[in-house]
């Protein structure tokens, strides 16, 4: 069985473990794990934070933005070559645009954070292990634009489902240090 193959599988499965969970489970969780990121997020000033917007299936950051309005958050566009660039938000509602993948995106007037200017990156991905393995939506994009970011500290946040013990990983495949997870 190749590598990709492997890969594919591990997704299928939490993916559906994911999609089988309850709406009030998920926001439960979620509000829990924002709640575990509260020691980060504290600090001497304001941080530029890299979130997402959340697929239906994972974990919703985005209350943050109201939990810790002190900070600058900032949410991935995708571009051509596989490549990303983050852009400052503060209304997800009225700053994002449906883009690649109909995966909301941040609007082009908004201006961009530099890499080496974000403080924390939180993460996306579908399944990670304790060690800090990462498996990701297989299209790289972290994975080309995460070294970039020499400043930042790299964070996911991850439901129970998302859990593994094991994940199939390549040279190019960043471990994320710290993984708040249920």
């Amino acid at each position: 069985m190749s590598r990709d193959s492997t890969k594919h599988e591990v997704r299928q499965r939490v993916l559906a473990r994911l999609h089988r969970m309850e709406e009030e489970q998920r926001s439960r969780d979620s509000a829990t794990l924002r709640a575990e990121l509260q020691p980060e997020l504290a600090g001497s000033g304001p941080l530029n934070i890299g979130i997402y917007i959340p697929l239906p299936h994972e974990v919703n950051l985005l209350p943050l933005l109201q939990e810790h309005p002190q900070h600058r958050y900032a949410v991935p566009r995708c571009l051509k070559g596989r490549q990303m660039e983050f852009r400052h938000i503060s209304n997800p509602s009225t700053d994002t645009r449906p883009g690649a993948m109909g995966i909301p995106e941040p609007c082009t007037h908004l201006s961009i954070i530099p890499p080496e200017e974000l403080d924390i990156i939180i993460v996306p991905g579908v399944a990670f292990t304790e060690q800090g393995n990462r498996l990701g939506y297989g299209g790289g994009y972290y994975d080309r634009y995460l070294p970039r970011c020499t400043n930042a500290k790299l964070i996911a946040t991850a439901f129970a489902e998302q859990m593994v013990p094991e994940l199939p990983t390549e040279a190019h495949d960043l471990r994320i240090p710290h993984i708040i997870h249920l």
